[in-house]
């Protein structure tokens, strides 16, 4: 028997993404689209749900994740699609899975293994990002995914990890790699500049590939060279490589360490001024004080040059290992040294390779338990897990968080790995961001601490990054988009998920609806994988060799 409708959501105060005020309407879904949004008939609908003292939201949107990593590999993680999000953007932080280069692929593995479990690492059995979007197209995944040109990964591509500059012949194959990934559908490029071989780079060659960019449309997302004492130099080179290029540009996870608390307000002028002289400047921002990253961070940029390989050797020779050491105590140009900013004791294990019995303790709680100088520990966790270890390091400023959430160009991003509460994906204890980040900011931001109204909110959630990413058919509750929706509890929404127990299902959200279908309800997620890729706009699928 056929329905006129597939879904219809009765009594809903309606959230519709756009920012302005909420209305109450029923809404209607045929063929995974919205139908009709207004007084609707649900006699003949295959199903309906009652969203009575509930709001409805579009389908969250993440603009910064990095769950394209085991895209190919694992399509059902779910820490997302319970929290509301029904498109990411991945690729983020200069690190993304393609290009692929044959002769270099090993340098790109050994890269991903700290974020990728073992027994979902990808085969790499493809060369550029239109492969991929293949892959997901055909396997389906629990959210739609988009993806941006790691900087990274196409330096990896053409020089591996070298430290120098790129030769003019290398700089036209970087350009050309990232020109091929724009082709295929990747929406911008972004850079990790505190990572290498990202940090190896210097504006002129990152204006070049921006140039490329913009020629696509695409967005400049970073993550800048320096998010503590070198931030405002940071900001400047971000600003300066957009304006230079004409490129639009997204400064990735914005955040201000406690040592220079206030900043927010420098940094958040600078992108107003910006924007005044015409540089198409926004940022995203996490719900978190503390972040989370690769251990290998913690390293100054000379001690990575050429790899993890090259890196754990440096690591064996006493001499470079004294230097490391001493520069731990250093404030050095250039360089964000994360142990003096944040101490041994804000420094959490998140995920070892080898030994989980560090998991969920500080180094300055290895460091006692092994009778040893807490810098030699660090070390040697590094050593002993091939640098395969996440670490989450509490170190930011709530004010200034509070600030760049409650500001006019943010966003709200999680930069958060993929992660499940079962299954491959549920290993170690990552960032209580993988389970609650959007939930966190309706429930504490908005609810508790009336930093944001619920309207706002909902608009830095979905409509504002995807009018960003140029993601045309979704992020608002309009008549022919996309049917992704959020139902929830504004009295109960909230994020359970803490850096002791980091795998809780979000409270307050009732239902989470993927392409018109039920995907969550009650915190459960039912499995469907509905999500496809997401093509840059005026892209369209690669056709096959």
């Amino acid at each position: 028997m056929s329905h006129g409708y597939d879904l219809v959501i009765k009594n809903a105060r309606v959230f519709d993404g756009s920012g302005g005020p909420w209305y109450e309407a029923d809404i209607a879904v045929r063929n995974g689209r919205i139908a009709g949004i207004g007084k609707v008939d649900a006699s003949d609908a295959a199903q309906c749900v009652d969203a009575e003292g509930r709001a409805v939201s579009p389908g969250f949107i993440d603009p910064h994740c990095h769950s394209d990593c085991n895209c190919t590999t694992v399509n059902d993680t779910d820490g997302k699609i319970l929290q509301g999000v029904t498109t990411e953007i991945g690729g983020n932080c200069g690190l993304s899975i393609s290009p692929v280069s044959s002769d270099r692929m090993d340098l790109l593995r050994d890269y991903l293994k700290p974020f990728i479990p073992k027994e979902a690492m990808p085969d790499f059995s493809w060369t550029r990002a239109g492969e991929i979007m293949d892959i997901v197209d055909r396997n389906g995944h629990s959210t739609d995914l988009a993806f941006l040109a790691g900087q990274g990964s196409i330096r990896i591509a053409v020089m591996g990890f070298d430290d120098r500059k790129p030769t003019e012949e290398e700089l036209g194959r970087m350009k050309e790699l990232l020109g091929r990934e724009l082709e295929d559908g990747c929406v911008g490029l972004s850079t990790g500049l505190i990572y290498p071989p990202g940090c190896f780079s210097d504006e002129a060659e990152l204006t070049e590939l921006c140039r490329v960019t913009a020629r696509y449309g695409g967005v400049y997302a970073t993550h800048m060279r320096g998010e503590s004492g070198e931030i405002l130099k940071s900001v400047e080179e971000a600003i300066r490589t957009a304006e230079k290029s004409g490129c639009r540009l997204q400064i990735s996870h914005h955040k201000i360490i406690n040592a220079y608390e206030g900043l927010s307000g420098t940094t958040l002028g600078m992108m107003e001024e910006a924007r005044n002289r015409g540089v198409d400047v926004a940022c995203d921002v996490y719900p978190y004080s503390a972040g989370a990253t690769l251990i290998s961070v913690v390293l100054p940029q000379w001690a990575k040059e050429g790899g993890v390989g090259k890196m754990l050797e440096r690591l064996g020779r006493p001499e470079d290992r004294e230097r490391i050491k001493f520069e731990f105590t250093q404030e050095i140009p250039g360089w964000d040294n994360f142990v003096k900013g944040a101490s041994y004791d804000r420094i959490l294990i998140c995920t070892c390779k080898n030994d989980a019995g560090l998991e969920g303790k500080t180094v300055r709680q290895v460091a006692e338990a092994r009778g040893v100088d807490p810098a030699d520990a660090i070390l040697d966790i590094i050593v002993s897990e091939e640098a395969e270890v996440t670490i989450v390091i509490d170190s930011q400023s709530a004010s200034d968080n509070r600030r760049i959430i409650a500001h006019e160009l943010s966003m709200i991003g999680s930069d958060s790995l993929p992660s499940s509460m079962t299954g491959r994906m549920a290993i170690g204890r990552p960032h209580p961001r993988c389970f609650g980040t959007f939930p966190r900011v309706l429930g504490h931001f908005v609810r508790e601490e009336g930093v944001l109204s619920l309207e706002r909110a909902v608009w830095k959630m979905s409509g504002f990054p995807a009018q960003r990413f140029n993601l045309a058919d979704r992020g608002l509750i309009k008549q022919g988009l996309i049917a992704d929706f959020v139902v929830f509890d504004p009295a109960t929404v909230g994020g359970s998920a803490d850096y002791i127990t980091p795998r809780r299902v979000p409270t307050g959200i009732d239902y989470v609806v993927k392409n018109g279908v039920v995907v969550v309800e009650g915190g459960r997620f039912f499995g469907k994988t509905l999500g496809k890729s997401v093509r840059r706009l005026g892209s369209s699928p690669r056709k096959a060799s």
